[in-house]
């Protein structure tokens, strides 16, 4: 048959006239390239071949495919086909996800490299014809792979990833597209995840610029793709999409439908692929932005409770990229559920996720508008303590992002005084004395409100006498016990006096951190000289009630001096009390 007698004669100089040979005949050109690759898998796995005496026979064969007028166009899409071809998955207990393809498949895929590698680079004009009709393929194809390749590497296998590349190299160099060669020179066996997405996105945008024509095509192609089994390759692809959607703002047929695939693959079960989904989205040309803002947005609200922390953050700053876009038609039906969730992530360790947090509660301020505005104002008070003790974060840019959203906010509160606090220069200072005397003025003007309202703000503080941060314990402890001085209803103040002096006590005496000792300790003179002059006030009202008392013959009334020592007395506090009277005789 005609196919093995081209394979009997690879080796020789004959290799091309069977080539022209082969295109006259009725031939299956599939069967002969399959043998071709199947020979040029077994050399690369079983020889070196640039050590090949003579130089190896097959890369002719390839020059040759690439310069027939007939073949070429038939060779690429058959080596394209390999390249596009999904690998088979398996689940490994260490690496995760991996492909589990043979030794022989991996071959295969080595001389489809090494084919394209050949064919780009010496198909003269004919060959270039055919890669720039099957461009889109081609940059798809080597994008997808890419991903896939770069999770072989990550498990110490790569030299299917440096054959890619020079493979890619050769495109770059076919096409003309000489900056996308240097993102690969530059980035290309960088293996972290990050890096390669990154290198993936840098190369769409290339394509884009240099190829507008092509960019609806390729991402046709890139779309299916989100529906791949193998994760890496979904990666590269959702990578792609989400530089690509800048570049369609004349194509509203495709755009609709990569809004439809990336909203539906915002479920997917890589982290990686949701996070790149909604960049995607949010990076839709403004044009058409406010017909999809309602479905972004609601995307934007589930992905705030993501699992995954990443993914948390990366909706965080979509959001705040979003509202400069939208309406409150759109915004007003989700607001308080953004709100409630926004507060949930003030509190990560993460720092970009606490002041992407703070800042895009201040950004829905502009919302709280309207119906929504009684609901928005008991939101803006159930986070305000948290919102005081982050403007003193360790972090710089959390603590601007929460002096920004206070400034934002405090508009709506109508505390009296407030804006001239704000305006002052200590609200701005990093410095510990200015913000502790922030404090001072602040909780003057914040115990003027109702009782409701001050006793929510005093619970919200006392828990963050746990907060994980040691300069937030330190705020806690300030806060709560400036609010406290500041109290004058006995009745009030009693269990909270007798909360706050135990916990100040322990924390002064036990806390490992410096910052906590010395603001327990403060807490506790401001306490106890607080503690001192009511008392004196009480002592002098107690004889006129005394008096008042005896004259009546109600024997049933408590005097203000009883209810201060049932404060000061209670018998759950019996140690601290006892350290609390040390520190009263000390003084």
């Amino acid at each position: 048959m005609l196919q093995f007698k081209l394979l009997s004669c690879l080796l020789s100089e004959e290799a091309r006239s069977y080539v022209k040979l082969m295109s006259r005949e009725n031939t299956n050109h599939v069967v002969v390239f399959d043998e071709v690759l199947s020979v040029a898998g077994k050399d690369i796995c079983t020889k070196d071949i640039p050590r090949i005496r003579g130089g190896w026979a097959i890369q002719d064969v390839f020059y040759a495919f690439s310069q027939h007028k007939e073949l070429a166009l038939l060779f690429l899409e058959y080596t394209l086909s390999i390249l596009h071809k999904e690998p088979v998955i398996i689940n490994s207990s260490e690496k995760g996800e991996s492909t589990s393809e043979s030794l022989a498949d991996d071959c295969i895929l080595q001389a489809t490299m090494f084919a394209l590698n050949a064919f780009m680079r010496g198909g003269g004009k004919i060959g270039k014809q055919a890669v720039e009709k099957s461009y889109p393929s081609v940059l798809s194809g080597l994008i997808l792979k890419l991903g896939s390749l770069n999770g072989v590497a990550e498990l110490g296998r790569n030299e299917l990833l440096r054959s890619l590349l020079i493979a890619f190299q050769s495109f770059c160099e076919c096409v003309g597209d000489v900056e996308m060669g240097k993102l690969l020179a530059r980035d290309g066996e960088q293996t972290e995840k990050d890096k390669w997405i990154e290198l993936v996105q840098e190369i769409a945008c290339s394509s884009s610029v240099k190829r507008p024509k092509d960019v609806l095509p390729t991402c046709v192609i890139l779309c299916n793709a989100l529906n791949r089994n193998q994760r890496a390759e979904r990666e590269a692809a959702a990578a792609a999409l989400s530089e690509f959607i800048h570049h369609i703002e004349k194509e509203p047929t495709l755009l609709e439908q990569m809004v439809e695939e990336m909203c539906q693959h915002v479920s997917d079960d890589s982290p990686t692929v949701r996070s790149l989904c909604l960049r995607g989205l949010v990076q839709a040309p403004e044009s058409h932005m406010l017909k999809y803002i309602q479905q972004v947005l609601g995307v934007i609200l589930a992905l705030l409770e993501d699992p995954n922390e990443s993914v948390q953050l990366t909706a965080v700053q979509c959001l705040l990229n979003v509202l400069n876009l939208s309406e409150q038609d759109a915004v007003g039906p989700i607001l308080i559920n953004l709100l409630v969730r926004l507060r949930n992530l003030q509190v990560s360790m993460n720092t970009k996720m606490r002041s992407n947090a703070f800042a895009a509660y201040g950004a829905l301020s502009a919302y709280g508008v309207g119906l929504q505005r009684t609901a928005f104002i008991e939101q803006i008070h159930a986070t305000l303590p948290r919102l005081i003790l982050h403007l003193h974060d360790d972090d710089l840019s959390v603590r601007l992002a929460c002096r920004n959203t206070f400034q934002l906010l405090a508009t709506l509160m109508e505390v009296e005084g407030l804006s001239v606090l704000l305006s002052k220069q200590y609200f701005a200072s990093d410095r510990r004395s200015d913000y502790e005397d922030f404090i001072r003025d602040l909780t003057r003007q914040l115990c003027r409100l109702s009782p409701a309202r001050v006793d929510s703000y005093l619970e919200s503080a006392i828990q963050a006498f746990d907060a994980p941060w040691p300069v937030i314990r330190a705020n806690a402890v300030c806060l709560v016990s400036c609010m406290l001085s500041f109290l004058d209803d006995q009745r009030f103040i009693a269990p909270y006096f007798s909360q706050v002096f135990a916990t100040l006590v322990g924390r002064m005496s036990q806390s490992p951190d410096a910052i906590v000792r010395a603001s327990a300790s403060s807490a506790l003179g401001i306490l106890i000289k607080r503690s001192n002059m009511l008392r004196s006030l009480v002592s002098r009202y107690d004889r006129a009630d005394s008096s008042r008392n005896s004259q009546s013959g109600d024997s049933n009334t408590k005097t203000p001096s009883e209810f201060q020592e049932q404060a000061e007395g209670n018998p759950n506090d019996g140690a601290s009390g006892a350290a609390i009277k040390g520190t009263e005789a000390d003084h």
